[in-house]
């Protein structure tokens, strides 16, 4: 029987040495071959030397090969992790900056808003690529997705290919951090927390927690509002997630950080006396006083790169910590044949979420075992949850339809559906701009461009 092969398709990025880190979590995957992907040669020949120092160092049994060959990394490929970014900070910085530059107001931009329409105009041709080759080369095999925007990309592998794939986001840990402070659980005891929380990535609604079986869910929610709790609100921040609650009666799973992009208050949000000044902190990406990429963005992404080089050369130890995703638990999981819940993963939504078309992507607990992903158990939510769910689902279904089509009218229209929009009349002008800046990068082919010139005339 041959080992298990598990690929890493952008294995430069900050992810890799995470999942190394599950590895010894999970720790009883050794003897397998770890294949690590780039097309970045300098960065995956750094990771490499990384990873395998760490590997001797550990004293364990992991094959690694590297390989800026797709196809190559492909063969007799078990389990495929893609956790690629198209273009760099190049690319980042013209999806971020041409929004501002038409009045748009983002805090993350990697999901929704106009910034997540353009990321997903380069990311989701990239990622069917990688799909439909692993459909060629190993069609066994199961993708384990972690690009944004994590819901438009699973829907377009999966109206291409009869791949397996699941989208793994860690946000779901975010409310079961939150709960464990409010309730003065400590620090260790997060695990111990099993939540129900469904919807769609970076946005959903926890509508049950437990703690060690025993339900504390309504002495979460009326632990909120305590007076007591202010400060923890306010620094993980919860100020957006408390009020959505007030009004619709089951709480976000995620932060402000992600949940503020989904609803057009943001305009309102980030210009409150409290809640502006935090999410403009926490944003990560955005210089909101000159409506650019942040010097923050620019300077982490160097100093990681310098941090590359120094643990490849020796001259900075490596510390390896556990990623907090679900990759290596799912691996695990189906070449030990065993049966395991996950919180959180996204799948198509089958009779899971009431109200939602079955084949749309939603993120939602799971099981899994060696036959797949099944949904846990389903879930209802209150009717004005679902509808904004569904405009946003509705959204990635016309721009995925626009991107595969290569129809420029339908991705405008998807620019446009988004709340965090100006106008539709600058939905195209933010199109058009990218198109043209990404065509001078590199980013879009000539022939695309043209393509999506004309297409839907």
């Amino acid at each position: 029987m041959n080992a298990l092969r598990t690929v890493i398709v952008g294995a430069g990025s900050h992810f890799t040495l995470g999942l190394l880190g599950d590895f010894f979590r999970v720790n009883d995957l050794w003897g397998s071959e770890l294949v690590l992907m780039d097309i970045n040669d300098e960065r995956l020949s750094m990771m490499k030397k990384i990873v395998e120092g760490v590997i001797h160092r550990k004293g364990v049994h992991l094959k690694i090969s590297a390989t800026t060959n797709l196809s190559e990394a492909l063969e007799n490929a078990e389990f495929v992790i893609v956790t690629i970014r198209v273009g760099g900070l190049d690319a980042l910085r013209d999806l971020i900056e041409i929004p501002l530059r038409f009045g748009t107001m983002e805090v993350v931009g990697d999901t929704v808003g106009p910034s997540g329409v353009l990321k997903g105009m380069l990311e989701i041709p990239a990622v069917v690529d990688i799909a439909n080759k692993v459909k060629d080369i190993s069609p066994e095999g199961v993708v384990l997705n972690f690009t944004n925007p994590m819901t438009p990309i699973c829907r377009a592998v999966r109206k291409t290919t009869n791949l397996q794939m699941i989208g793994l986001c860690h946000g779901v840990h975010h409310i079961r951090q939150l709960a464990s402070s409010i309730l003065k659980y400590p620090r260790y005891s997060t695990e111990k927390l099993d939540v129900d929380a469904v919807g769609i990535n970076h946005l959903t609604w926890t509508a049950g927690i437990r703690y060690e079986g025993r339900s504390v869910y309504e002495e979460f929610l009326g632990n909120l509002f305590s007076q007591d709790h202010e400060d923890i609100i306010a620094k993980h921040p919860y100020l957006i997630g408390r009020e959505l609650h007030g009004v619709f009666g089951v709480p976000p799973t995620l932060s402000d950080r992600h949940t503020s992009e989904f609803f057009h208050y943001l305009y309102d949000w980030i210009s409150d006396p409290i809640y502006g000044p935090i999410l403009k902190n926490i944003s990560g990406y955005i210089d909101y006083e000159n409506k650019t990429l942040s010097g923050s963005a620019v300077e982490n992404e160097e100093r990681r790169m310098r941090e590359l080089h120094e643990m490849a050369e020796g001259s900075k130890y490596v510390e390896i910590s556990p990623s907090g995703e679900y990759a290596l638990d799912i691996i695990s999981t189906v070449k030990n044949e065993r049966r395991r819940r996950l919180l959180a993963a996204n799948i198509p939504n089958s009779d899971t979420i009431n109200g939602i078309a079955s084949e749309y992507i939603v993120e939602v607990p799971v099981e899994v075992d060696k036959h797949g992903f099944t949904p846990a158990r389903r879930i209802s939510l209150p009717r004005p949850i679902i509808g904004v769910l569904d405009q946003h689902l509705v959204k990635f279904e016309i721009l995925v339809d626009g991107i595969l089509e290569r129809d420029k009218n339908l991705v405008v229209q998807a620019i446009a559906m988004d709340p965090l929009t100006p106008s539709p009349r600058k939905a195209e002008k933010i199109f058009s701009l990218f198109v043209e800046r990404c065509s001078d990068s590199g980013f879009l082919s000539s022939q695309t461009t043209s393509t999506w010139q004309t297409a839907g005339k």
